[in-house]
């Protein structure tokens, strides 16, 4: 099967094998299955608001803008892949023919204009920074002078994997990543980043700046099973890479922790089974036992990424108690996402969630065999606050908001962002 991924496929078709082969130097016991089972139901009005005050003192709004008194950090570093990409992708890959994330209407609602971000606005990782009163992180292969890094910078990237270039050479060389993009890959960029820039002169001194630091590390996951699954591996073979993937998260995190990190934010991997262009490429025509009737998703794939993030859930518990020095914030995609696809005339979404903003035509508005958003021939909805998903991939802004909201205010992280800058 041809190389593909659910965060890039858009793109490999553009991408020459030869700039993929020059790009992919290598680097040098499943636990029992878990019944997959619904999530609980999201918890009231009420609590939500009950939970804003009693923590933040936020009153009415519960908004993440209000309740930071004297802000504990000074600087965010994020690692993650496409959902966090802030102009990574679009640097690394300035030789293409054609970067969609480069053209209009990406960018349109906030921006107004192109940024890299993949979606119509700002992403999850924009809204954790305007909460904690500090600038939008700039993309660490960014060649503009001067770029000052001394508030953060962020290292997540389109197509970015928690396994390495070279796991996938030698367990999946069906499907690999057209460059080096791996956490590990980020995480060194991040330890360059230290050594050249004027962040600290001393190890100490890095210490000390870095403890005072949030660090991000975003939805690895996704990108990693789409990467199997793409290689020609079934649902179950690609679960027996969870564990394989689960570690190599925990491996990145314990580097950053041996770096200096005292506060980390560990997200969940986003639901795989709504993504409108897994529904577009796995959907079964004519087999409702496939998909969830109250959700409109592939329940098997979604199984995958509940399994992912119940082993994620339970490794980040027993690294609390490893580093009882260090602060581990679990943040949840799951909840947030089936709240929205269940109930998203409450929550101010359209009735069809899984139906992207911007796309090619088709059932979901993704069409891998039409123009994808940004290229000509795609079009975009007239109001992108009123969906899930803006291109058939990633969130919209508003997504991204309901999403940042719920892991600033612990309705969805545990413990809450805007706890630990207090």
């Amino acid at each position: 099967m041809a190389p593909c991924t659910l965060s890039i496929e858009l793109l490999l078709d553009l991408t020459p094998r030869r700039f993929r082969e020059e790009h992919l130097a290598p680097h040098s016991t499943s636990p029992p299955p878990v019944p997959l089972m619904k999530p609980p139901p999201p918890p009231s009005l009420a609590v939500v608001f009950l939970i804003s005050c009693l923590l933040h003192n936020t009153g009415a709004s519960g908004g993440p803008e209000t309740g930071v008194e004297a802000p504990r950090f000074h600087s965010i570093f994020s690692f993650g892949s496409s959902y966090s990409d802030t102009g990574n992708f679009v640097l690394r890959s300035a030789g293409f023919p054609s970067v969609p994330f480069n053209n209009s209407p990406y960018g349109e609602t906030f921006f107004r204009h192109p940024t890299g971000r993949p979606s119509d606005g700002r992403l999850i990782i924009d809204f954790i920074a305007e909460a904690l009163e500090l600038p939008l992180l700039p993309p660490f292969l960014s060649k503009e002078a001067p770029q000052n890094f001394s508030q953060g910078a962020n290292f997540a990237i389109v197509g970015g994997t928690a396994l390495d270039a070279g796991f996938f050479l030698r367990h999946n060389s069906g499907s690999v990543p057209p460059f080096r993009s791996s956490l590990r890959v980020q995480v060194a960029w991040f330890r360059m980043l230290l050594r050249q820039s004027l962040l600290c002169n001393s190890t100490a001194e890095c210490r000390e700046h870095l403890a005072r630091s949030l660090f991000v590390v975003g939805e690895f996951g996704l990108t990693d099973y789409s990467y199997i699954l793409s290689g020609g591996k079934s649902l179950q073979e690609a679960k027996a890479f969870v564990p394989d993937v689960v570690q190599a998260i925990i491996r990145g995190v314990e580097r950053l922790v041996e770096d200096g990190a005292r506060y980390v934010v560990v997200t969940g991997t986003p639901l795989m089974g709504c993504v409108p262009m897994a529904l577009a490429k796995y959907g079964a025509a004519g087999n409702a036992t496939e998909y969830d009737r109250r959700t409109g998703c592939l329940r098997r794939l979604n199984g995958l990424s509940q399994y992912h993030n119940w082993m994620l859930q339970e490794t980040v518990r027993r690294m609390r108690g490893k580093y009882p020095e260090m602060t581990i914030v679990y943040a949840d995609y799951h909840k947030p996402v089936a709240r929205l696809i269940r109930r998203p005339g409450k929550l101010g979404f359209t009735e069809d969630l899984v139906r992207a903003c911007c796309g090619g035509g088709g059932r979901y508005n993704y069409n891998p065999e039409g123009a994808a958003c940004g290229l000509t021939g795609a079009t975009a909805c007239s109001d992108p606050s009123t969906h899930l998903f803006w291109d058939g991939i990633h969130y919209t802004e508003a997504a991204n908001k309901f999403i940042a909201d719920g892991w600033l205010n612990g309705v969805y992280a545990h413990p809450s962002i805007l706890s630990l800058a207090r």
